[in-house]
């Protein structure tokens, strides 16, 4: 394997550490909604060391077969970074939705069940068949536990946020003896608002989001057609210095226009 290649390798496996496992029966043994600061800086850790280790071989390649070597590996490494960060943040935000959906189904079923008459303890384990982020809560209906507590816990996982106005609202008919059924069933019509203005402003927000992607890819297109002009790109980019400095100009100002759209997109 020669060294241009070798460095190529060590880059995609750095960025590679970045990818989180995706086995789940590790995380079925952690408390749901335990997303705590220590658990995070822990994970992070656990993959930073390797790929600070990675990267520090493939740039000592890179610098051993001299700049423009070293300025490739770069911006490979923040490429391949980039792509994989888009992609988890897209998956991310996936699964939020669907919890999302999922705890305003299994509210509005709970309403109905309260409504027709059914003691909270059964309405809400009928609801948690519905939603997995409910079973603990019912299991501590049924256990005769802190069900506010647990819904508060469970609200902590991405996508789960309305758990916890769930969690007030079971709290105030705890206190007060208000009627569940009347909470929850203006909680829901008031969740299925805010869902509806979410999901408008993802469709108003999604063409900006593709254009940026395209702008983003777009200099590989020119690098192609500069390939299929006669010319070679990549020898520019790489062995001059205003080539190089062109790389890298593009390369920040791509990335930069990809994070202030993502920014603008997720800020409400």
């Amino acid at each position: 394997m020669t060294p241009a290649l070798l460095s190529a390798a060590l880059t995609l496996l750095a960025v590679l550490t970045l990818i989180p496992p995706q086995g789940r029966a590790l995380h079925r043994l952690t408390p749901r909604g335990s997303t705590s600061a220590t658990h995070l800086a822990h994970s992070a850790r656990r993959r930073l060391i390797p790929l600070a280790l990675v990267i520090l071989v493939a740039l000592g390649i890179g610098l051993s077969l001299g700049p423009s070597t070293l300025v490739t590996t770069l911006v490979a490494i923040t490429a391949l970074a980039a792509v994989i960060t888009q992609r988890t943040k897209s998956r991310r935000q996936t699964q939020a939705t669907r919890k999302r959906t999922q705890i305003i189904e299994a509210c509005d079923l709970l309403a109905a069940d309260l409504t027709a008459g059914r003691p909270p303890q059964e309405a809400l384990e009928g609801a948690a068949e519905a939603c997995p982020d409910l079973r603990p809560a019912a299991a501590a209906a049924r256990l005769g536990g802190d069900v506010p507590a647990v819904l508060h816990l469970a609200a902590e996982s991405p996508g789960a946020e309305a758990l916890k106005p769930l969690a007030a609202a079971w709290q105030v008919a705890d206190h007060s003896g208000a009627a569940l059924a009347t909470i929850i069933t203006r909680l829901t019509t008031s969740l299925r608002a805010d869902d509806s203005l979410t999901r408008q402003r993802s469709t108003n927000l999604a063409a900006a989001k593709s254009t940026a992607r395209l702008l983003a890819v777009l200099p590989l297109f020119a690098t192609l057609l500069g390939y299929a002009l006669g010319a070679n790109p990549i020898a520019f980019l790489t062995t001059t210095l205003p080539g190089t400095a062109c790389l890298l100009t593009g390369t920040a100002l791509s990335l930069t226009g990809l994070t202030w759209t993502n920014h603008l997109a997720t800020t409400p």
